[in-house]
């Protein structure tokens, strides 16, 4: 009989997979940035105001438009608040500025895009945190408020139910065309700060001058209009719930908005495919 010393062999720790590392990538964002008191008062209080100024503006609605019949085209009013306008953007800056220029300055990326997970991956990731807090703002306040209307008999059921539908569409219009701009300019730099000033710049900066212009007499051109990412979703809007149309035409505005989208969304990308990663 022989006595030898035991072997011992070292088990290797699997990998997660790419499924299960986008997965944690985004549950890991949206806890951090429901303990961040900025990303805290983004959520809460622009779904509170936007949720009550919605309703409020439903129930004006008769007073606004004297003598319209109870339709689809009231639900447009809650759309087209500015209220809406101003908090999905200081959501898109609050929270998307920082979502890749922070690992861009931190050189975190380059764990993030290690194997096996892609640079398409780490980007959808971060679209589906913001994509998720910014339709707090961009969707679930249209939602409740239709609800409220039917359930407070403001409109029959067979106006409230078309009216969700239509809100959630063009809410996600919004949500996307604001998620994809968000990203492309925090991939473009490491200071959040200069990402969260591109995207007040590219609705206000854009928004107001290009309202102005087109409504004076001297300049008065319509097409000025197109400038505008919010005027090009209004247009959309106006045409989803059959309200009056819009001086510029829809289709012309939606497909100006998914080009913006597309070309910010492969910029990014390539932006993503030009880090240098840690192979594993």
């Amino acid at each position: 009989m022989s006595i030898s010393l035991p072997t011992y062999k070292l088990r290797e720790t699997p990998l997660l997979g790419r499924r299960q590392r986008v997965l944690a990538i985004v549950s890991t964002g949206l806890r951090r940035e429901f303990r961040r008191p900025a990303a805290i008062f983004a959520i809460g209080v622009g779904s509170v105001i936007t949720t009550v100024t919605s309703i409020v503006l439903l129930l004006l609605a008769p007073l606004l438009l004297p003598g319209q019949r109870l339709d689809l085209s009231f639900f447009f009013l809650p759309v087209s608040s500015p209220t809406i306008l101003f908090f999905v953007t200081l959501m898109a800056s609050v929270v998307g500025a920082g979502l890749i220029s922070d690992d861009l300055d931190s050189m975190a990326i380059s764990l993030y895009l290690s194997r096996p997970i892609s640079h398409g991956d780490y980007v959808l990731a971060k679209a589906a945190i913001l994509g998720t807090l910014v339709a707090t703002i961009a969707i679930l306040p249209l939602m409740i408020t239709a609800i409220v209307a039917g359930l407070l008999g403001l409109f029959p059921w067979d106006v409230v139910l078309p009216a969700i539908g239509v809100s959630i569409a063009v809410g996600i219009l919004l949500t996307a065309f604001y998620t994809t701009i968000t990203l492309f300019l925090s991939s473009m730099t490491r200071r959040k700060a200069y990402a969260a000033a591109g995207v007040f710049a590219i609705t206000f900066g854009l928004t107001v001058p290009v309202e102005v212009l087109a409504s004076q007499g001297s300049i008065g051109n319509p097409v000025l209009l197109y400038l505008s990412p919010w005027d090009n979703f209004l247009a959309v809007a106006r045409v989803a719930f059959g309200a009056a149309p819009a001086p510029i035409d829809w289709s012309a505005s939606l497909g100006i908005l998914l080009l913006i989208m597309v070309l910010a969304g492969l910029v990014t990308n390539a932006r993503m495919r030009s880090m240098e990663v840690v192979a594993g």
